[in-house]
């Protein structure tokens, strides 16, 4: 098995406006990024055996990749890519963008991000979308994790809130990003209390020490097996996020604390998402 990205961007600079440029500035510094082209993420991921593409409709923040942009994208590539749909759950035709972009737009998941569009994802609206996704036999790529901009609210970010969507959609595939960091301890309790629950590693190759006692924390809640593959592409690649799990156990070098250990890491990289997520034909 050959690696899967679970968890990649192509944005174009159209995309963002100038306040959430300004928090991205603010925040990474001279590691911000202004876009990535179709043709520089097709250079990234054009080797492995497949990758997600996600769009985003978070307007209360100022950031929206069109479904129909990454649509047009994964559909030069239908063996390799998988468009990730997203829609605003505030939207009064929230439902209607969600169907069009399934059966029409031919995307296959849907990506949403609580702090980013501002929504509670316990909320009347949001669990409607929720259920329509389960209807749908769509995976969720959702981010229940903090972030940088300021506009979000950290208490929509807590990983604890997907306990009340899980209980209320229980067929429905979700994989919460990033580890949900800083509140990774707190994302393992649900994810093992939940069995088509899922989490990836995307873009915690710049925090070892926090990787470290995530990976820790998921080997001893024996929820090693739900952890997917993923870079969060332009913020990290490939290369990067293997690094990353590869010497996760350096910063403990000396201090007598135990291993995350190959085996648990190796499986990680070569982990088939796309069968987990319920996206192999």
């Amino acid at each position: 098995m050959g690696i899967i990205d679970c968890h990649t961007h192509i944005v174009d600079p159209s995309h963002f406006d100038e306040n959430f440029a300004a928090d991205l500035r603010r925040a990474w510094g001279e590691l911000a990024w202004t876009g990535v082209s179709a043709e520089q993420h097709w250079e990234e991921v054009k080797d492995l055996d497949g990758a997600i593409v996600l769009a985003f409709d978070a307007p209360a923040c100022g950031f929206v990749v069109p479904n129909e942009y990454v649509a047009e994208y994964v559909a030069q590539h239908p063996n390799r890519l998988v468009g990730f749909a997203s829609v605003d759950p505030g939207r009064p035709d929230a439902n209607a963008r969600l169907d069009h972009a399934v059966n029409t737009l031919g995307l296959r998941g849907l990506k949403l991000g609580p702090i980013y569009q501002g929504f509670d994802p316990t909320s009347v609206e949001a669990l409607r979308l929720f259920h329509q996704a389960e209807q749908l036999r769509l995976p969720v790529l959702i981010h229940q994790a903090t972030t940088f901009i300021r506009y979000g609210a950290l208490e929509w970010a807590r990983p604890i809130l997907l306990d009340t969507v899980a209980r209320a959609c229980p067929d429905l595939v979700i994989c919460a990003a990033h580890l949900g960091h800083p509140w990774c301890e707190e994302l393992m309790v649900v994810v093992r209390k939940h069995p088509n629950m899922y989490m990836d590693i995307s873009a915690l190759h710049t925090r070892p020490t926090q990787l470290y006692f995530a990976l820790r924390a998921a080997v001893e809640y024996r929820v090693t097996d739900r952890i997917l593959f993923g870079t969060d592409f332009p913020f990290a690649t490939v290369a990067q996020t293997v690094d990353a799990l590869h010497n996760v156990d350096r910063v403990t070098h000396g201090t007598g604390l135990p291993p995350i250990g190959d085996e648990v890491i190796e499986a990680i990289i070569e982990r088939d998402s796309f069968a987990l997520m319920g996206l192999r034909d």
